[in-house]
């Protein structure tokens, strides 16, 4: 039986929660390589393991840089809406951001 997708949502979101509450204290005093890979594995309970999604969350792993700043930019100023991705976005500094595009540029190089 297929679950409600409002169910389904809701437990990657407290997933996704889970992980940033817990990640800023992993992250926050990591070089930036390391700090980029924690991040990265709370963006993975929605948009999957390095940032391959196989559904309707846009991947990761195939955005340039340049398009994955400008998405966060437009989460963060709300020029783009996103259901939990504006919230994040606003979360996260500059450094944390620019840890999380060189994580996946590294994912996208091998």
């Amino acid at each position: 039986m297929k679950r409600p997708l409002v169910l389904h949502h809701t437990r990657q979101l407290f997933v996704l929660l889970a992980g940033l509450l817990v990640a800023p204290a992993l992250a926050s005093a990591a070089p930036i390589p390391s700090r980029g890979a924690t991040w990265a594995q709370a963006c993975a309970a929605c948009h999957g393991p390095d940032g391959q999604s196989q559904g309707a969350i846009p991947a990761l792993d195939s955005l340039s840089p340049e398009d994955f700043r400008a998405a966060m930019q437009a989460f963060r100023t709300e020029e783009r809406q996103g259901t939990v991705m504006n919230y994040i976005a606003k979360g996260l500094s500059e450094t944390d951001v620019e840890a999380v595009v060189a994580y996946f540029a590294r994912v996208q190089a091998r």
